[in-house]
C-alpha cells in the first residue's frame, strides 16, 4: 500500500480487503478456505482475498454474516417466516475474529445490539499484491442443527467487501473495491448478481433427521437483511467510521 494510504488509515482512514472486480470476469472470487463444515465441530477458517481491483493492491476487507435476527430465511427455496432457531439453535455468536497481521495490520470484530459477534474487518500496513492470494482468519464454534427440524444443511451467505481504495459509496467502482455480496438488497453494497460467500453447517449423523421428515432432508439458506448490512459492513476504527468516508 503507498504511504498516504498507511497514513490515512492510522489516522482514522482504514479500510477492508480485495478480490474481484465489479461488473468484470474476476480470476478468483473471495470464499472460505472452508466452505462447509459438520455440526458440533468447532473450525479454524480463513477468508481467502483472491485478488485485486484489477492492477490495484487490496489494502482491506470487511465481512458481515447473516446475525439471524431479520435474515431472510428459504427452506428448499421457498420463503420461510419463522425464526433461524427452528433450524440452527446457537448461531448468534459462532464466529470470531483470529489475530493475525500475516496480511494486515489493524483488524476488528463487529457486533450486534447483544454484543454478539456479526462480522469482522482488517486493514492498514501492507497491502496485498493484487496478483496474490491472502488468508484473514477466523474461527467457527460448534453449531448445533435443531435436533427436531428437518434441516439436513443451513447455508449462510458472507457478504464480502474488499477494498483497494478508501472513498465514500459514491466512489465505489471496480479500481476501488471487489463485492462479493447478496444481489438484490437494495444495499450500496449490492452485487448485479448474486456472488456471496457462504458457510454451510451440515447436520452430522449423531443427530439423524426425524422419522417424521420421511428420510429427506431440508435445504436452509439464510441471508442478511439490508438493515443488517448497512449496519454492519462499514469500518469502524477508534469510534470512527473510516469506511466508506
Amino acid at each position: 500500500m503507498a504511504s498516504h494510504n498507511k497514513i490515512k488509515f492510522i489516522s482514522g482512514s482504514v479500510i477492508a480487503a480485495a478480490i474481484s472486480v465489479i461488473g468484470h470476469n474476476a480470476v478468483a472470487h473471495t470464499v472460505l478456505e472452508v466452505p462447509s463444515i459438520v455440526e458440533g465441530a468447532r473450525v479454524s477458517n480463513n477468508v481467502v482475498v483472491g485478488h485485486g481491483c484489477g492492477e490495484i493492491n487490496v489494502i482491506g476487507t470487511s465481512v458481515v454474516f447473516p446475525d439471524g435476527a431479520d435474515s431472510t430465511i428459504t427452506v428448499d427455496g421457498q420463503p420461510h417466516t419463522g425464526d433461524l432457531t427452528e433450524f440452527i439453535q446457537n448461531w448468534g455468536n459462532l464466529n470470531t475474529k483470529i489475530y493475525s497481521k500475516a496480511v494486515f495490520t489493524f483488524q476488528g470484530e463487529k457486533q450486534d445490539a447483544n454484543g454478539n459477534v456479526s462480522g469482522f474487518w482488517a486493514g492498514g500496513g501492507d497491502s496485498l499484491p493484487h496478483e496474490m492470494a491472502g488468508f484473514i482468519p477466523f474461527r467457527t464454534s460448534a453449531a448445533i442443527i435443531e435436533p427436531a427440524s428437518c434441516a439436513a444443511s443451513v447455508k449462510f451467505h458472507i457478504n464480502i467487501v474488499d477494498i483497494c481504495q478508501i472513498t465514500p459509496v459514491s466512489g465505489f467502482s471496480a479500481e476501488t473495491v471487489n463485492l462479493w455480496t447478496v444481489a438484490g438488497l437494495g444495499t450500496p453494497y449490492d452485487r448485479p448478481e448474486d456472488g456471496a460467500a457462504s458457510l454451510t453447517i451440515t447436520r452430522s449423523e449423531t443427530n439423524p433427521l426425524p422419522e417424521s421428515c420421511g428420510g429427506t432432508g431440508q435445504v436452509v439458506e439464510v441471508k442478511p437483511s439490508a438493515a443488517q448490512v448497512n449496519r454492519d459492513m462499514p469500518i469502524i476504527f477508534n469510534g470512527n467510521q473510516v469506511w466508506p468516508q
